[in-house]
């Protein structure tokens, strides 16, 4: 697809995907992301799709990440609740909110690739498999990475004195 042909057809498919994840659900301001981020996709991989499959194209990139951004909403929310509903119950509220800090602070300290397969198996619970397939690895890396993040993670906690034994 030519530059002029991807400015054609944004300007005819732009209203119907828009159209197409709204009606999927989700709230305006996602389903506007949704076709952002599925705009920017087709302009990447334009040199490798038809103009003929663009506005296919179009559609179901918008409506994988409107999705993606539904189920990663929904995933926030329950951990949301599950935090709120852990503070109450906990006794030292403080201690609470120092843990945070200190695995957001054990994170950073994790390669990227580990940081997206924990982030992607323990947060989101997406498959060895659909990880392998989204980070371009095997699923044997991914189970290895997964492994060394848990155990790196560990360590930190623990050098930060968050031991999981008398914790």
């Amino acid at each position: 697809m030519t530059v002029r042909e991807y400015k054609d057809g944004v300007g005819q498919w732009a209203d119907d995907a828009m159209r197409f994840v709204v009606r999927c659900g989700g709230s305006r301001a996602d389903c506007e992301d949704a076709v952002q981020e599925a705009l920017a996709a087709l302009w990447s991989h334009r040199d490798r799709v038809p103009r003929d499959k663009g506005k296919a194209y179009l559609l179901s990139a918008s409506y994988r990440s409107l999705m993606q951004t539904i189920r990663h909403n929904k995933v926030v929310q329950q951990h949301s609740e599950d935090a709120q509903a852990m503070v109450q119950t906990y006794q030292e509220p403080d201690l609470m909110f120092d843990l945070r800090e200190a695995i957001e602070r054990s994170l950073q300290v994790l390669p990227p690739v580990q940081r997206a397969i924990l982030q992607l198996r323990d947060v989101e619970g997406y498959s060895y498999g659909e990880i392998g397939e989204t980070l371009d690895l095997s699923t044997d890396k991914v189970q290895v990475y997964l492994f060394r993040a848990r155990v790196a993670m560990r360590k930190q906690l623990k050098l930060m004195g968050y031991d999981s034994n008398n914790r």
